[in-house]
């Protein structure tokens, strides 16, 4: 199991060098080609629509054939979309290997996912927090690797590193080997989510999976609006200078990395609801004393907050749904990590129409406003788990009835 789980924990560090690497060198893109950033954000969200499709025909072929071989096949239309762009090839093109690029990654994130739960039964919160740190990894190794690139005038070089790790990796998943039974044996060692699990209705599971979708897409729309919009929110709201904002998302993403790691300690000891209700209450926070304070020294402190906070919202929010409706992983993964998607996608585009028509303070408030709706749902999750969401409606009902009643009898 130990070349299952390293394997698995590359291929997410692959993901996280190649969802970084366009962005990593866009303004050197964009100058090659003589395009506007209004092109960049047509690229971007062309990436955003591959990872959705990527994840409606990763799910459908998870079903029918060995994840083995699809992992293999989507490192290596990773390597084939790698090495295309490092060829800069025509505009149009160069987009469509984007598109493809993220294909592979969308494969990669939802397969990998999938198989983790089915896989570590009672370990799944441990297992997904060690692949978010290898995608932390990569997404924090990439920006530095392209800083070097970029200084030694060789960025397009940069994208050799990828198809060369995608290629390995390809290689190995026709090795890899793993069994439920490795893992099963040795029971549950980490978590106090598997306390948690009461039997729903079908009814229940409906409604309980289409929450966690609402949820996950508010977090993705939540860190996909920081992950874009962090180093103008210093320039704009904290008169930072640009290599100073640039910083933020560098601090962000080493607090996620950080964040991560310590998630694979601390969901031994705490319930699934617990430390999701802790984490985006201290989201919740952090960004409102980053509303109020406006402080460029204490925004660091808050941006690393922020990271340490949203670490592991995701990858136990995943777990967390795949713990409430019980052997549902291949339909619950693959809506989890297209709906999440979909959120990266739309909530920053809202984000930069409410910052260009709105302000700055207006959007900062909308971004806390995001928070707040995954918080009220999440809770509104936990109450439908304990059973006790529909005898509160049945309390409220009948205390509405009962003040009706006696306004009534009042105006008689």
């Amino acid at each position: 199991m130990r070349m299952f789980t390293l394997a698995s924990c590359a291929l997410y560090f692959l993901t996280g060098l190649t969802g970084i690497s366009i962005g990593s060198v866009l303004p050197q893109i964009l100058g090659y080609y003589n395009v506007s950033y209004t092109i960049g954000g047509q690229l971007i969200f062309i990436g955003a629509f591959g990872f959705l499709f990527g994840v409606m025909i990763s799910s459908y072929l998870n079903n029918r054939f060995q994840p083995k071989s699809l992992l293999t096949m989507a490192s290596l239309v990773i390597a084939c979309a790698q090495f295309g762009i490092l060829l800069l090839p025509p505009l149009p093109l160069f987009m469509s290997l984007f598109f493809l690029n993220s294909i592979g990654a969308a494969a990669i994130g939802v397969i990998v996912a999938t198989t983790i739960i089915e896989v570590f039964v009672g370990h799944q919160a441990v297992a997904m927090s060690y692949l978010e740190v290898s995608y932390g990894l990569g997404a924090l190794t990439m920006p530095m690797l392209a800083s070097l690139f970029i200084a030694l005038d060789i960025w397009r070089l940069l994208f050799i590193i990828t198809t060369i790790l995608a290629l390995v990796m390809a290689f190995v998943w026709t090795k890899v080997s793993y069994s439920t039974q490795d893992v099963k044996e040795k029971g549950a060692s980490d978590a106090a989510g598997l306390s948690e699990a009461r039997p729903l209705e079908s009814g229940k599971k409906r409604t309980v999976l289409g929450l966690f979708a609402l949820i996950v897409f508010m977090y993705g729309g939540l860190e996909g609006s920081l992950n874009n919009f962090m180093s103008s929110f210093f320039m704009n709201y904290l008169d930072a200078i640009a290599y100073h904002a640039s910083i933020s998302i560098g601090v962000f993403w080493a607090a996620m990395v950080v964040g991560r790691a310590a998630t694979c300690m601390i969901i031994r000891k705490v319930t699934y609801s617990r430390y999701l209700m802790t984490s985006i209450i201290g989201t919740i926070v952090a960004l409102v004393l980053f509303i109020v304070l406006k402080n460029m020294l204490a925004g660091y402190f808050f941006v690393a907050m922020l990271g340490l906070t949203m670490s592991g919202i995701y990858s136990i929010t995943l777990v967390y749904a795949n713990d409430s409706i019980p052997n549902s992983a291949h339909l619950v993964t693959p809506i989890i990590a297209g709906l999440s998607g979909l959120g990266a996608a739309v909530f920053p585009a809202l984000t930069g129409l409410a910052m260009d028509y709105a302000g700055i303070l207006s959007t900062l408030w909308y971004i806390v406003g995001i928070a707040f709706s995954y918080l009220v749902l999440l809770l509104v999750i936990n109450q439908i788990r304990d059973g006790n969401f529909s005898s509160f409606l049945h309390l409220r009902h009948h205390r509405l009835k009962f003040a009706f009643a006696a306004r009534r009898s009042r105006f008689k």
